[in-house]
């Protein structure tokens, strides 16, 4: 038993250290992509006011994602659990019919 938690733990730590480095990759890469599309070739922005405008972009875009999101999140979850229900009611009606033609 002592094994298997063991090994458990192993698997979910190496998924969550690949999860974590997966979610810094994506934060970090969207930071440049927005830090590159703030900065213009033509203008003479100081660091300061690209990484503030880098920043408003990135806060946008974030919250524009998590709106987008969750609306989908909560129809999956309600879908799972009409589906959840709908095999649970035929596990308890075939219980149900088992005994009464037994």
């Amino acid at each position: 038993m002592l094994k298997k938690i063991k090994s458990f733990a192993t698997k979910g730590w190496n998924k969550a250290k690949a999860m974590f480095v997966s979610a810094i990759v994506a934060v970090s890469a969207g930071a440049m992509t927005v830090a590159a599309s703030a900065a213009d070739a033509t203008s003479s922005a100081d660091t300061t006011s690209i990484m503030k405008e880098a920043g408003d972009q990135l806060t946008s875009q974030f919250s524009g994602i998590v709106s987008t999101v969750i609306p989908v999140i909560l129809g999956i979850l309600g879908s799972g659990l009409v589906i959840f229900g709908i095999i649970k009611l035929v596990k308890l009606a075939k219980k149900i019919f088992g005994n009464v033609a037994g």
